[in-house]
């Protein structure tokens, strides 16, 4: 992505997920990120991109390790055990089984009794991933659903497996993942994404 000199007219300038909507000289609209990078938007103000078509052959079967997404605080452990105690861990790992992707979610709380702040794991818990491009990829949770407690450590594990569409995969391989909101019984909760290539890198490498 170019970076470019930009005479900038802020038109009801906001910002929404650290952006920045503004216009160039020439009258189109831009969106600027905080990392100096810019990018079209469309005149509704949804974001311009281009999804790529990515294949997987038949009867291709992988996996990757597990992978942290983020080490963030959490609203509702915080309002009960401060900043430093109040955070929840966010692990994926990417999955080809037989030609379907996949994405197996999982969330490490240093507590053991997690159910009460967000529920029990159930299917049909939604997973929404946001796109730096501002677009949302709604997953929902199918496959091995569960919690579980390591006593020893007073630990919990929540996890769960969505499968992915062939749209919701090729808007994963285009566009980074900056930001995940899970549907907790209690209340849902937003959390920034440290690693943003996550999913697009870890997929290609398991199609090579």
């Amino acid at each position: 992505m170019r970076n470019i000199c930009l005479l900038v007219i802020l038109v009801l300038p906001f910002v929404l997920n650290a952006q920045i909507e503004a216009t160039t000289s020439e009258g189109k609209a831009v969106l600027l990120f905080e990392d100096g990078t810019w990018e079209y938007v469309t005149e509704d103000n949804t974001q311009t991109i281009d999804v790529a078509t990515v294949e997987i052959a038949e009867g291709v079967s992988k996996e990757s390790p597990l992978g942290e997404l983020y080490y963030a605080e959490s609203k509702r452990l915080v309002k009960y055990f401060g900043p430093v105690k109040g955070k929840i861990k966010g692990r994926a790992k990417c999955m080809i089984e037989d030609g379907t992707p996949k994405v197996f979610f999982q969330w490490e709380l240093g507590l053991l009794d997690s159910y009460r702040y967000y529920g029990q794991m159930k299917p049909g818990k939604k997973v929404t991933l946001k796109t730096k491009s501002n677009a949302t990829i709604d997953l929902v949770l199918t496959e091995d659903v569960d919690i579980e407690f390591m006593e020893k450590y007073k630990f919990s594990i929540l996890k769960g497996t969505a499968v992915l569409s062939d749209e919701q995969f090729n808007l994963m391989m285009s566009s980074p993942v900056t930001e995940m909101e899970v549907e907790w019984k209690k209340e849902s909760e937003t959390y920034k994404v440290d690693d943003s290539y996550f999913f697009s890198r870890t997929f290609t490498d398991l199609l090579k």
